[in-house]
């Protein structure tokens, strides 16, 4: 038997009949505290940009890398939620602390595929760093790469961002984009 021809072996499903959900419908789906009781859910309000607009970046082309770093929906839409788990082991005498931010946004038609090939186009064009300015405060990232992804959903893609902490060191942060 003949394989199937080219162009359907290569077409992705579908995505024009595809509707977005609205913020009010995102927020529904977002974890909760039942959902992890040993770890602290927050609404993530005081950490996390409450809007795109909120947040700036010194490059263009590295905006949806910053927006997914914060939680924010890294393409364009302005249907988003996101919340913060926060994870603590004791180790010892010390604790490990593990902050996850949890955005997630919602795109009509082939937008959820626009904003994934946003973030992997960003990778490359930003592996040098850029800046960003969120609530009053500025993050220099001082380095972007690839990172390992999930191989969740359609498709996901990973990256891994250094950030200097003020002078006070870098601190290495991993973002997962998942559509």
């Amino acid at each position: 038997a003949a394989g199937p021809r080219q162009s359907e072996a290569s077409a992705s499903p579908a995505t024009t009949a595809a509707k977005a959900l609205g913020s009010a419908e995102l927020e529904k789906l977002l974890l909760v505290q039942s959902d992890l009781p040993r770890d602290k859910v927050a609404d993530g309000d005081d950490t996390l940009p409450k809007s795109r607009s909120e947040l700036k970046t010194d490059k263009a082309a590295c905006a949806p890398l910053a927006y997914a770093l914060t939680g924010l929906p890294p393409g364009d839409t302005d249907a988003g939620a996101s919340n913060t788990v926060t994870s603590e082991e004791r180790t010892g005498d010390a604790f490990d602390v593990t902050m996850t931010s949890v955005g997630l946004s919602s795109y009509g038609g082939d937008g959820a595929a626009q904003a994934l090939k946003a973030v992997s186009e960003g990778i490359a064009a930003c592996s040098g760093g850029f800046g960003i300015t969120a609530q009053g405060e500025e993050l220099k990232i001082t380095k972007v790469a690839a990172g390992k992804a999930s191989g969740k959903g359609d498709e996901s893609v990973a990256f891994v961002v250094d950030a200097d902490m003020d002078g006070e060191g870098t601190g290495a942060f991993t973002v997962v984009v998942v559509r």
